[in-house]
């Protein structure tokens, strides 16, 4: 198989498979890594000195690899922060929706009733989070 790609396509190419291996493989150990991702990553940097991004990402002969320089770390970082905010909102809301849903008990007619329940204290949350960020957020200490 031979795929054609411009040098814009290429370098969007490198930059999801940059998102997409640090995604995979940014929380775990070395030992317990995605290493097909590792390689494909690598040999997609292989051919950067070919679609004219050699200089974001160099081959370094004494790790013998491809690394991204800092400053394109940092552009996509901003990706995976701004991506990495907004998770933590959601999974924040949509659990405290769980807990305080399991916690008023009760039983529904029907699974849609349930869901809307969840659905209306997620958005209380949600609310809540747009409006005050974490500053209304305390921890109860068990006496």
């Amino acid at each position: 198989m031979n795929i054609n790609f411009t040098e814009k396509q290429f370098k969007a190419l490198l930059d999801l498979a940059f998102l997409g291996e640090w995604m995979a493989n940014s929380t775990r150990s070395h030992d317990d890594r995605f290493a097909d991702y590792d390689e494909l990553f690598q040999y997609i940097c292989s051919h950067a000195k070919d679609m004219g991004c050699a200089d974001i990402v160099p081959y370094d002969h004494e790790v013998n690899g491809y690394y991204p320089t800092q400053e394109y770390e940092e552009q996509l970082h901003a990706i995976i922060d701004d991506n990495d905010d907004h998770v933590f909102w959601e999974k924040l809301s949509a659990n405290l929706a769980k807990r305080d849903l399991d916690r008023e008990g009760g039983t529904f007619e029907s699974l849609d009733d349930r869901f809307r329940r969840l659905l209306e204290i997620e958005e209380k949350y949600e609310t809540e989070f747009e409006d005050n960020g974490l500053a209304n957020v305390v921890i109860k200490e068990d006496k």
